[in-house]
């Protein structure tokens, strides 16, 4: 075999092997979906497989029990005011940065991205102690505005990095205030980053285990919290992947559609 031979079959191997790897890290995220889907639609409490019977129990029974409902309305409450906040304050954070304003701006906001979650958390925990907001709502929201903050934060500078800034100045020039220059051209120019931000946050507030469960308190526990405490002490309640398979899939319509309409896999 000449040389020539041996480096297109080199790199023709090369191809099918990264090809190989793709399909074997596809299947690794995949699968564990899968079967959960599987679990969610079967008759038995125990995972078997192939499933004997499929069913609509576990829906029904999610429907009936109220503990899991409370627990999904605290996810929702908190991660919705969470995102609301933290995005609120990205935006005119990521305006004066990007007008030269003081570097310090960003170091604050996207400190919490190098502060181990864990000991932040027992600070954290220690501060709200001690001015007496300890597993409130209050706490809560505070502690996820902060952790969100950073992601939300560079979503929205990216999107004013990206936008040409010769239509704010003829906005300027046509005699427009500072004020009506940004809700009429910045802010729907911007928009589409805002909203896959405040998304993006959203998400990660809602599946937080970590802080969440050092802040929170046992009585309203948020779901993943819930979901995490059941499983150590009482194992895993098919009710949970019901819940699960349709976070899942509304994760996934959601992702779909931020795709197609804002192209939101540029920001990440």
């Amino acid at each position: 075999m000449s040389r020539f031979n041996m480096i297109h079959l080199s790199i023709i191997l090369l191809k099918l092997f990264n090809r190989l790897l793709l399909l074997l890290a596809f299947v690794f995220v995949l699968l564990p979906m899968v079967l959960m889907l599987m679990v969610a639609f079967s008759d038995v409490e125990f995972f078997t497989f192939p499933p004997e019977k499929l069913s609509f129990r576990w829906f029904k029974a999610m429907l009936d029990n109220r503990g899991y409902m409370t627990s999904i309305v605290n996810s929702l409450e908190l991660a919705s005011v969470s995102a609301v906040i933290s995005t609120l304050v990205s935006i005119p954070a990521a305006l004066a940065l990007r007008k030269g304003g003081y570097k310090a701006v960003e170091t604050v906001i996207v400190a919490p991205l190098f502060f181990p979650t864990v000991i932040w958390s027992l600070g954290l925990l220690q501060l709200y102690g001690v001015i007496g907001i300890r597993g409130t709502f209050v706490s809560l929201t505070l502690a996820h505005s902060v952790m969100i903050a950073p992601f939300i934060f560079r979503i929205v500078f990216q999107s004013l990095g990206e936008m040409n800034s010769r239509f704010e100045e003829a906005a300027h020039s046509l005699g427009a205030t500072k004020w009506m220059t940004f809700r009429r051209i910045t802010l729907p120019l911007i928009l589409p980053g805002v909203i896959v931000g405040a998304v993006f946050g959203f998400l990660i507030s809602f599946t937080d285990v970590t802080l969440t469960a050092f802040i929170s308190s046992s009585g309203d526990a948020p779901f993943p919290v819930r979901v995490y405490s059941e499983q150590r002490t009482a194992g895993l309640n098919p009710i949970v992947l019901v819940w699960s398979t349709i976070i899942t899939v509304v994760i996934f319509i959601i992702s779909i559609i931020g795709e197609k309409f804002a192209r939101w896999s540029r920001y990440f």
